[in-house]
């Protein structure tokens, strides 16, 4: 097998994005055993904050950074780097107001997320997996220690040192530049936040929403309950980070798709039979939600999809694509707000997964009229 076959690397990512998922859950799923589910909930509202300042003020830079080094625009990936360096900054001066620590965690996830941005773009997966499950690693050891130290502004502490040691690789090709030829992709950028907010924020304003309409208790076992999600959404996060890269360069890959797909509904059959066993098992608190955990489960399967349209739109250089965040986000909260004080946990896992479908479908429509356009337009030469 070849240095550069495109199954190497994507075993590299897969390797990376496997890591850090299963990092993650251990993480979240360690302070749920150690934390009752109010006192989860309140963790967990205050990473959301962070979280939230932090993908809005990188404004989908990360995703435009990988596809302009993909395509060796050295020149503009230079001065995206420089924009994400300002625009994070920004945001973490302004929270400092709020929170110290969660100030230093938003600035922190900028700062890994543009580095992840920056290999990707250049293909070098290797690297990617290795800083990926160095700060999983981190991100457990530190804020464990620090928990017992400082409760829970100590996790929040050592999540930030986490994502800041991992950021090494990012400062050593960071070169500030003047960013005025961006103007000339603004659309573009304004579409990958689109993409980024869709994917990454609608992970995020749910707690925002959860926590002052339903309370920290409830907002505990809800996110409980979409860690075990996003456990399982490695495979359309390993899609997603491949494709982007690969189909930005044009290469193809119909047989990693189709397998990815088939693995997704596996997946989550597994996962909706097993939930019961395990959360009665090791997380009886938690147990309370587990018939909205069985119905969540099924969301990994149009993620998947939903990760496949992205990564061929942006590739494309969409201008349509960053539409998708209020389909997304819009329906998701008119969803919780709507299913979740009616119907609890089980609400609120039917709006999550009725808000990937729609935004599945909405991208499968954009994704079938840019193909129409592009067919035309190259029938037309």
């Amino acid at each position: 097998m070849s240095q550069n076959s495109p199954y190497r690397n994507f075993s590299y990512l897969s390797i990376g994005r496997f890591g850090a998922i299963a990092l993650q859950a251990v993480f979240y799923l360690l302070f749920a055993a150690l934390l009752e589910p109010e006192l989860y909930g309140e963790l967990n509202y205050f990473i959301a904050i962070a979280g939230t300042a932090a993908l809005l003020s990188r404004f989908g830079l990360s995703q435009t950074v990988t596809v302009f080094r993909a395509k060796e625009n050295s020149k503009l990936a230079d001065q995206v780097n420089t924009l994400a360096i300002i625009s994070s900054s920004v945001a973490a001066v302004i929270l400092i107001s709020i929170d110290i620590f969660t100030a230093l965690l938003a600035l922190a996830i900028s700062f890994f997320v543009m580095n992840q941005g920056n290999l990707l773009g250049f293909r070098n997966y290797k690297k990617y997996a290795i800083f990926t499950i160095l700060k999983n690693v981190l991100i457990i050891a530190l804020p464990l220690a620090l928990y017992f130290v400082l409760d829970i502004p100590g996790i929040i502490l050592g999540m930030a040192i986490a994502n800041f040691v991992a950021s090494a690789p990012f400062f050593k090709i960071l070169k500030i530049k003047s960013i005025v030829e961006l103007k000339k992709s603004t659309k573009v950028i304004i579409h990958n936040f689109g993409v980024d907010a869709s994917t990454n924020l609608s992970r995020l304003v749910d707690k925002l929403l959860v926590a002052p309409l339903l309370g920290f208790f409830v907002l505990g076992i809800y996110q409980f309950n979409m860690q075990i999600l996003f456990a399982l959404e490695i495979i359309p996060a390993i899609l997603y980070a491949f494709l982007l890269s690969e189909e930005s360069s044009g290469a193809s890959h119909k047989k990693i798709i189709y397998l990815g797909l088939f693995a997704s509904v596996i997946l989550a059959i597994l996962a909706m039979i097993l939930a019961p066993f395990g959360v009665g098992e090791f997380f009886p608190k938690y147990y309370e939600g587990v018939l909205g955990l069985q119905v969540l489960v099924f969301s990994i399967i149009p993620l998947s999809i939903s990760a496949i349209l992205n990564a061929k739109l942006q590739a494309r250089d969409s201008t349509k694509i960053g539409y998708s965040a209020v389909v997304r986000i819009g329906s998701l909260l008119i969803l919780i707000a709507l299913l979740g004080e009616l119907y609890g946990f089980v609400g609120l896992s039917v709006a999550v997964l009725m808000s990937v479908i729609i935004n599945t479908i909405f991208l499968f429509f954009l994704y079938k009229k840019k193909s129409n356009h592009t067919n035309l337009n190259s029938s037309q030469e």
